[in-house]
């Protein structure tokens, strides 16, 4: 799978702070990479397309292509690195706080979040191969540009896929170890309906009917997870001018209307951003939202940017999170983001 071309360019477009992607699709054995002078606002061009964890950050697209290029670097940084790992206390303070607010207000479900800052001098290509290695049914990525940073992780989950007019996405939710015996608990089997019902709702507000596949636990490195298919096919009722597919502008409202799900920010949305800004303390960045190869809006693959990690000079941040419920207990949920770190810790 090396090659040494891909490291010698990847290497030199990250110490030169270039844009830059990779990505292996689940099950695959080669990879896909390339390199640009910078990057373009928003989803229309062929290339490389990163969304943020805030829907009110832009979408940005790596273009395949230099000759598609009108602007460099148009929007300077959108993500600032957390300077300090997230401590028990803090953590707990958090927890606590969104359960009360949850009991309170009668929201469903806020995912809390946590980020471990270490010191590691990460070789891209190298980490890239690793990961590939590690997580061969994940969908392995990393990549930069100055507004972002530079990422890397293996996503399990999917977000939305476009292919010959059929809409893809997944209700992943719920954790615990891989191979555990005994049967879902509640609080993790409501989680995932959250998820659920709510991609299902978006499919039927931008026009889509929703077909709900089985429900399957999907194992994911060292955790596993209860998984739904869902598939989105086109509502004829809505009618051309309310939904149009072969428009750009379409698949970028849902994207923000889908992005971040209930599985990465809570639910109901405005309820759960609002406890997160409340409570943590550093930027998400791209964790929790999407990232991916993009062709036309009908050929299309973004997953959700989970079990990852930020890199800049000699400093890695890893982020894991947790799904709160009114069910949640501090400890539990504090033992779950640690099995997530250490699956993805290398």
């Amino acid at each position: 799978m090396k090659n040494e071309i891909f490291e010698i360019e990847i290497g030199r477009a990250f110490l030169s702070c270039r844009s830059f992607f990779a990505y292996r699709y689940p099950g695959d054995t080669e990879f896909h990479y390339g390199i640009s002078e910078g990057y373009l606002e928003g989803i229309g061009t062929p290339g490389f397309v990163i969304g943020m964890f805030s829907p009110y950050k832009p979408i940005i697209t790596i273009p395949y292509h230099h000759d598609f290029l009108k602007t460099q670097n148009p929007l300077g940084k959108l993500y600032r690195m957390p300077e300090k790992s997230t401590t028990y206390e803090e953590y707990s303070r958090e927890v606590e706080g969104i359960i009360a607010a949850i009991k309170a207000w009668e929201g469903k479900k806020v995912v809390a979040a946590r980020v471990i800052v270490e010191d590691s001098a990460v070789n891209v290509p190298e980490r890239f191969y690793e990961l590939c290695q590690r997580f061969r049914d994940a969908f392995v990525f990393c990549f930069a540009t100055p507004a972002t940073g530079c990422w890397f992780g293996a996503s399990p989950e999917l977000l939305l896929e476009g292919k010959n007019g059929i809409i893809g996405s997944m209700a992943l939710a719920g954790t615990r170890a891989a191979s555990t015996a005994e049967p879902w608990d509640d609080k993790n089997k409501e989680e995932q309906k959250i998820v659920a019902d709510y991609i299902s709702d978006i499919f039927h507000r931008n026009g889509l009917i929703s077909k709900i596949g089985a429900t399957f636990t999907k194992k994911a490195g060292l955790v596993e997870h209860i998984c739904t298919e869902i598939m989105g096919i086109r509502d004829e009722g809505f009618g051309d001018e309310v939904l149009v597919m072969k428009d750009e502008g379409w698949l970028e409202r849902l994207l923000r209307d889908l992005s971040p799900t209930p599985a990465l920010c809570g639910y109901p949305k405005d309820f759960a951003l609002n406890e997160i800004r409340r409570y943590e303390h550093f930027d998400r960045g791209c964790y929790g939202g999407f990232c991916g190869p993009f062709q036309s809006v009908d050929d299309f693959r973004f997953n959700v940017v989970i079990r990852c990690a930020a890199i800049a000079g000699g400093t890695q941040v890893t982020y894991v999170g947790g799904g709160i419920t009114g069910r949640s207990e501090v400890a539990e949920e504090w033992k779950e983001t640690e099995i997530k770190y250490q699956s993805i810790k290398l």
